[in-house]
């Protein structure tokens, strides 16, 4: 096995909208001081990757190679670096880079930097329309150290990267509830949707004490739910069920991505100065009505990734509380089928590519 990057990095890439991925072949760009090497191990597939895939964005360059969902070893790194050794197993998420210097950065909220730079997203592409940075469809990484993250000993790195973009997700803005901190003994905490992010929703809420209450349509899923920690139930499409649970919920996260959301349906469950949280993004929102917001005192808010502190932090709580992701596990090979999976829905509940483009 090669223990140095190739003069052509081997990657699975999307030629054009809609079409399968391939064969690719692409040079690396030059070793920068605060680069590092991987060879990648494992690869995540979220549904962003297919949307990224299918141009349904409209931001999609190509020839376009996906995956922010990252898992690694190093296997070189640039002159300055020093928080990395070669042997480190590292994850890489969907934001690759930050200036370092602005406001947003000094505070910590480096996720919203006026110039981050993603994995491989629109941002990623040079003058002449080419990406300069890929993603994890890829046999070997060329990326920033500053964001390659130190994935905690023992931790099965086939479970890393589903963590890297959906762990974060879901946990940041229960960690942000929290009050910066893994806490939430004493509040209760309903998750909507049980699928991709929702499961490891549940992990997390319960893993920081919370009362934590499973929300899905009808009653199959309780004993799932049960299992990853849940200690309530609820079934939306049950009226005499929400009507018994009304005002009990002081943090409501929807994990719910297409489809149509109909916020009214919830607001009845939120105590007074309760919180509505969006990690999912449906097709529609519906019935969205201020009033109810204002006369509970509510507040409506979202967010995607967290910021590298919160990454870090995450990792270690998921490590330390034996939070995992289930997994379908594929190979880079066999991306397309993981993908098709991931399109109609049919995936329990992320896929993971295991890298076999490095003989």
């Amino acid at each position: 096995m090669t223990d140095q990057i190739p003069a052509h990095i081997t990657a699975m890439a999307a030629m054009a909208a809609k079409e399968p991925v391939q064969d690719y072949q692409y040079p690396p760009k030059p070793l920068a001081r605060l680069d590092a090497d991987i060879r990648v191990t494992y690869t995540g597939v979220c549904a962003t990757d297919v949307h990224m895939i299918d141009n349904d964005w409209g931001m999609s360059r190509y020839p376009l190679v996906p995956g922010h969902e990252v898992v690694g070893h190093v296997i070189a790194v640039g002159s300055d670096v020093t928080h990395l050794a070669v042997g480190d197993v590292v994850g890489l998420g969907a934001q690759a880079q930050a200036c370092g210097h602005c406001d947003k950065c000094e505070a910590g909220i480096d996720n919203l930097c006026p110039e981050r730079k993603f994995t491989y997203f629109e941002n990623t592409v040079d003058e002449t329309g080419e990406h300069v940075h890929h993603g994890g469809f890829s046999a070997y990484l060329r990326t920033d150290s500053r964001y390659l993250f130190k994935v905690p000993d023992g931790y099965g790195e086939q479970y890393v990267g589903p963590l890297m973009c959906g762990g974060l997700t879901v946990a940041a803005p229960l960690y942000e509830f929290a009050g910066d901190t893994w806490d939430l003994q004493g509040k209760r905490v309903g998750i909507v949707g049980i699928g991709g992010l929702g499961h490891m929703a549940i992990q997390f809420a319960s893993k920081m004490g919370a009362d934590t209450v499973a929300i899905s349509r009808g009653t199959d899923k309780k004993p799932f739910c049960d299992e990853l920690g849940a200690t309530g139930y609820i079934a939306s499409s049950d009226a005499e069920d929400m009507a018994a649970n009304a005002g009990t919920l002081d943090y409501l996260l929807f994990c719910v991505s297409g489809g149509t959301m109909d916020i009214n349906h919830y607001v009845g469950l939120m105590r007074p100065y309760g919180t509505l949280h969006f990690v999912g993004v449906p097709d529609e929102v519906v019935n969205f009505s201020l009033m109810p917001l204002m006369f509970g005192r509510l507040t409506l808010s979202s967010s995607p990734i967290g910021s590298s502190n919160q990454m870090r932090a995450m990792l270690q709580f998921a490590a330390e509380n034996d939070i995992k992701p289930i997994i379908e596990e594929f190979t880079h090979k066999t991306a397309n089928e993981a993908m098709q999976k991931v399109r109609d829905g049919s995936i329990r509940f992320r896929a993971v590519l295991k890298n076999d483009l490095v003989s």
